[in-house]
């Protein structure tokens, strides 16, 4: 038709008529050389070593007409890993590198999880940096909840320093800046980086995966006795503690898998087994085996690590998940449950009553009296500082065990410091529930309940145990909160309307709406998956 453009995508073309129209012949080729390539000099051009391939496409059929030259591909495709592909990195290596493996210079603390959180810190800071990719609007609540925190920490890292303090404790300060700052990038990164259900499953399924790796790695350590784990050596990382992933407790083996005590391990398996359970019943894409085995694994390694943490952490979490559920499967969960305890009961002889002592026996049990026995000591650390304590960390284990990680807060942050952390949780559980009631899939409903367990018995176990001295539970509490912050970030997305414009994501090939036009590429950070938060209308 007169004045019209044939498609941009076949302008590319160099035997169009229209990519050369308007030039003289000597223009056009040296249009053409500048395009083109011999035949056979690259699998992406057509052909294969004097072998042609079919193509469907327009674009095909045009580029293998005889006579016609051969349109030059572009630049290969520059790697780039997303913000979904990094987490995941940092899930492995936080769930199957053995917890006593560190950076010997850092110290206790310089675990690769750790490490990996500061560069996430570090990858979402010069993210911001860009106006066109910032994210720092809307508002987020978490984002503001986790740096009202952040900033607490620091507050009584003031506090620590102005006042008199010897070089161990200092240093232990400068170890808990670290801590704080690792957990805030994957917070950070999470909230903002995995954006879309696609990128947030990835990761959590892979969670579930590593979490369903190292239950198999506890079991069989309770069966042969064996650490296991002892024997794994990577390179330039050190053991700062003797690891053998075996405890004992009233005649039964307690095994840790990779983390580094049996507490922790139980308390992780606690907090992922929502998570597992959410895509067993949801999943429908993979078989029951692949479904169910993690759910199975972490149900049998839950009781053989004897931890009282451990089983308040399981309770927590089906009491969140199951008022939600349908009346029939309820029930099901009931009968299911019933079958577990009496496995234990027929299997492992002894474990039943073992487990059971273990909240009957508490006014005579060690560990619970050295909690309580705990308090007098903690109430005149606490009196010295009560508003921002004397800094994260600076309590030192040779001080005393506390077991219990608010009241261990309270002396190193003090009430501002705690508070904030308390916060940060109950928002996090806050925006769960109104993703939620705000979602009208069963799916999404389904993730956010799992989240909210997740979170909430992470939290709970915090009383229980001194959670910030075990980097596996502390940092898998905060990549909870970071995925809350992804799941409201995506469903708040998905509120816009037909006639706003959608949200661009990147890729290795370049960028391309989520409706149904491109756009021009942007100088870019892998992490930025989104724009446009604030919608503009086409024009």
């Amino acid at each position: 038709m007169p004045g019209s453009h044939p498609p941009a995508g076949r302008l590319r073309g160099c035997g169009h008529p229209a990519a050369t129209g308007g030039v003289s012949g000597q223009d056009a080729d040296r249009h053409r050389r500048r395009r083109t390539r011999p035949p056979g000099s690259d699998p992406s051009d057509g052909t294969h070593q004097g072998g042609s391939r079919r193509g469907s496409g327009p674009r095909e059929r045009e580029s293998m007409t005889p006579g016609r030259p051969q349109a030059a591909p572009g630049p290969p495709p520059v790697f780039r890993i997303d913000a979904a592909g990094f987490l995941s990195i940092c899930v492995f290596t936080l769930m199957l590198i053995p917890s006593n493996l560190t950076i010997s210079a850092i110290g206790a603390v310089g675990t690769p999880a750790l490490l990996l959180g500061l560069c996430a810190l570090v990858w979402w800071t010069g993210a911001q940096m860009n106006r066109s990719t910032s994210t720092l609007t809307p508002p987020q609540p978490i984002r503001r909840a986790m740096l009202s925190f952040t900033i607490a920490v620091l507050t009584s890292y003031i506090a620590a320093t102005v006042r008199p303090i010897d070089d161990f404790e200092l240093n232990a300060a400068d170890r808990g800046l670290l801590l704080i700052a690792s957990w805030l990038g994957l917070v950070l990164l999470a909230s903002d980086g995995l954006v879309g259900r696609r990128s947030l499953d990835t990761v959590l399924r892979r969670l579930v995966l590593a979490a369903g790796i190292a239950a198999l790695i506890g079991i069989l350590q309770f069966v042969t006795g064996a650490a296991i784990v002892d024997v794994i050596q990577i390179p330039g990382l050190t053991p700062n503690t003797s690891l053998t992933s075996i405890y004992d407790r009233n005649g039964f083996t307690r095994a840790a898998g990779t983390s580094s005590h049996p507490i922790e391990f139980g308390v992780v398996l606690a907090m992922v087994l929502p998570l597992a359970l959410h895509f067993a019943l949801t999943d429908r894409t993979r078989n029951a085996v692949a479904r169910w085995l993690p759910v199975a694994l972490i149900a049998v390694a839950v009781p053989i690590t004897i931890s009282r943490s451990a089983l308040v952490g399981v309770a927590v979490a089906l009491v969140v998940l199951i008022p939600t559920w349908s009346a029939l499967r309820r029930r099901i969960s009931y009968l299911v449950i019933a079958g577990v305890v009496l496995g234990i009961y027929v299997t492992i002889p002894g474990m039943l009553g073992t487990l059971t002592r273990l909240f009957t026996d508490v006014s005579t049990d060690g560990s619970a009296r050295s909690r309580t026995d705990s308090y007098s000591l903690a109430l005149e650390f606490i009196e010295r500082n009560p508003l921002f304590g004397r800094g994260l960390s600076t309590f030192l284990p040779q001080y005393r065990i506390l077991d219990n990680q608010y009241l261990g807060l309270l002396i190193e942050v003090g009430f501002v410091g705690t508070i904030a952390l308390l916060t940060l949780f109950a928002v996090a559980i806050m925006s769960a529930w109104v993703s939620r009631r705000s979602s009208r899939d069963d799916t999404t409903r389904s993730l956010a309940q799992a989240l909210i367990a997740m979170v909430a018995a992470g939290a709970v176990s915090f009383a229980t145990f001194d959670s910030f001295g075990f980097p596996q539970a502390s940092t898998l509490v905060f990549l909870g909160v970071g995925c809350i912050g992804a799941l409201a970030n995506t469903i708040l997305l998905d509120r816009n309307d037909d006639g706003l414009v959608p949200p661009v994501r990147f890729t290795a090939a370049g960028p391309a709406a989520a409706g149904h036009r491109a756009r021009a590429p942007e100088p870019m950070n892998p992490l930025i998956v989104r724009r446009n938060l604030r919608p503009t209308r086409r024009a």
